[in-house]
């Protein structure tokens, strides 16, 4: 991997093990997947990867699956060389005067009121939506975790940095997305970054592993000196 620690962060609602398909087919060595903290019993935080990520000074691929591209590309200090991959991801979520191919914050707001009363319900309507299953019988849903989550996606907005790093990045869309429809991947991120399509929906890491580890072998094989993020 030319000497990049690959680092995966997961989307709202799931967890580090939406990344095992795509991990498994590529055999690297060092991955780091840090823990949002949405379901279960958390594993390493991204404050505990990041730090350790900012005490190596090595560089980094960066891979975010839907929100955790977003939480990624809103961190700042990125080693030099680093590089950045979405998956089914996206510069800004929620709609708002310049951005109306964005879904409409009053989603976002019940998804927030529901959490007070039945988050486990919340989180399994939108998994359906991904066409992912349900959480699995007995595991918890942590609440606190869950609305920060929906307060980024209702209120960040990485289009301007994404510019910036534009040369740096890669995306990978699903042409089926019901969650982020290709024209709204397409308006949420400068036309300088470099989208790749492939027949899918929102769950690519788990239907489409092969084409996400396919990318990042293109990605990484690529990645000797680039500049910083």
């Amino acid at each position: 991997m030319q000497g990049l620690r690959a680092v995966f962060l997961h989307g709202w609602g799931f967890g580090p093990d939406i990344w095992t398909p795509v991990i498994s087919r590529l055999g690297w060595d060092g991955v780091q997947t840090p823990d949002l903290g949405f379901l279960g019993t958390t594993g390493a935080s991204v404050d505990e990867v990041f730090k350790r990520i900012g005490q190596e000074g090595r560089p980094v691929l960066a891979v975010g699956h839907s929100l955790g591209f977003l939480w990624l590309a809103s961190q700042q200090g990125w080693p030099a060389g680093s590089i950045m991959v979405g998956v089914n991801a996206f510069g800004c979520f929620a709609a708002r005067p310049d951005f109306a191919q964005g879904v409409s914050a009053r989603i976002l707001a019940r998804m927030i009121k529901g959490l007070e009363t039945d988050a486990a319900g919340v989180v399994n309507t939108f998994r359906a939506r991904c066409g992912a299953p349900a959480v699995p019988e007995g595991c918890c849903v942590n609440v606190a975790p869950l609305r920060a989550g929906l307060d980024m996606l209702m209120q960040a907005d990485v289009r301007t940095p994404l510019a910036g790093m534009a040369g740096r990045i890669c995306i990978l869309g699903g042409t089926e997305d019901a969650v982020v429809p290709p024209a709204m991947l397409a308006a949420s991120v400068p036309g300088g970054v470099t989208t790749r399509w492939v027949e899918g929906g929102h769950m690519l890491p788990w239907t489409n592993p092969e084409a996400c580890a396919r990318l990042l072998r293109d990605v990484a094989a690529s990645g000797a000196g680039q500049p910083d993020l």
